[in-house]
Order: C-alpha cells, then sequence, then structure tokens
C-alpha cells in the first residue's frame, strides 16, 4: 500500500525535520514527509470538529497531509498524538514546510505575471 502512495503523490512532497520533534513510544520522532494539501483536507477537517477552534483544524489537516513522521505508524499519528505532543515552534516548522510545497508547486505564470498588459504601463512611463 505504501507504494501506492508514494505514487500517488510522487513530486507532490517535501520532507522537513522538526526542531523538538513527538514523544511517542519512548522516542521523539523528528522527521516527517507532508505531501500538498487538497480541498477534501480542509473540508473534511471542518466536518468533523464543526465548532472546534481555529488551530485544531489546523492540526487536523496537517495530520492528514503527514505521510509519515518519524517512525510512527501511520494508524497511530492521530489529530490527538499532534494536540498533545506538538509543540508551537514544531507546528510552525510543519506550516513553513506547507507553504514551501505550495510555492514550489505554484506555476511560474501564477507566481509572476508577465506578458504584454503588464509590461506595457512599464515600457510606457519609460518613454515619456
Amino acid at each position: 500500500m505504501s507504494e501506492q502512495v508514494n505514487k500517488q503523490w510522487d513530486g507532490l512532497t517535501i520532507s522537513r525535520e522538526l526542531g523538538i520533534g513527538v514523544y511517542f513510544s519512548g522516542t521523539r520522532h523528528k522527521r516527517f514527509t507532508l505531501r500538498v494539501a487538497v480541498a477534501g483536507d480542509l473540508i473534511a477537517a471542518q466536518e468533523q470538529h464543526p465548532n472546534g477552534p481555529f488551530q485544531l483544524t489546523t492540526i487536523e489537516v496537517y495530520r492528514r497531509q503527514l505521510l509519515s513522521l518519524g517512525d510512527i505508524p501511520v494508524e497511530h499519528l492521530t489529530t490527538e498524538l499532534l494536540r498533545e505532543g506538538l509543540t508551537e515552534i514544531d507546528l510552525a516548522v510543519i506550516a513553513d514546510a506547507d507553504a514551501e510545497l505550495e510555492k514550489k508547486l505554484t506555476p511560474p505564470s501564477a507566481a509572476t505575471p508577465t506578458g504584454v498588459g503588464s509590461n506595457t504601463p512599464l515600457s510606457g512611463t519609460a518613454t515619456e
């Protein structure tokens, strides 16, 4: 099954390391792989925690995106584990990795506008 997951997310992941890590089964687990977020992640998180605080929804979304965290078996990588064991510092590391992944996957045309429309005003003012 992990081969299917790897193929499905091939090129759509980022791996980083937490500063402190999540304590599980006598060990702090730091190395993680995060996949790109999909629309269903936020929808499912909001359905699961309809009246929950924003931070809980955020942790739920990241839990869904985490393909691995150290040697923690996927079935034990729960929102409750992250809620109780993830420090604010490490939450920021995951958020940064998520932003970095999104930036990496953003097409160049969406990141920097190009073309006649964006160049015309500049060239028009340069010649005046």
